[in-house]
């Protein structure tokens, strides 16, 4: 599955899609979060605010899409996901 930024449509966050559902109380249990439910994950990851859904998408708020793709891909390595970063494609869950 491929992994996609966009800027979202408030104009206030990147949007990055992954098509890949996520087990966000998995994730909790690795990633420091505000906030943890099945629904949504609140986190501040290295001074960055980010929102997690369990469809895999993320909206961070981060300065440029360039970071917040690096943030993203760092994100999912660190839950377990490993990243083809040459094609930005997520090779195993």
């Amino acid at each position: 599955m491929a992994i996609s930024v966009r800027l979202c449509s408030g104009r206030t966050a990147f949007e990055v899609t992954t098509n890949v559902k996520l087990d966000l109380m998995g994730a909790s249990r690795v990633l420091s979060t505000k906030v943890a439910t099945k629904h949504i994950l609140l986190l501040n990851y290295k001074g960055i605010d980010i929102s997690m859904y369990p469809s895999g998408r993320m909206l961070i708020k981060a300065g440029s899409e360039e970071e917040s793709l690096n943030i993203a891909r760092s994100i999912l390595e660190e839950i377990g996901l490993a990243i083809d970063q040459k094609n930005d494609t997520i090779l195993k869950q």
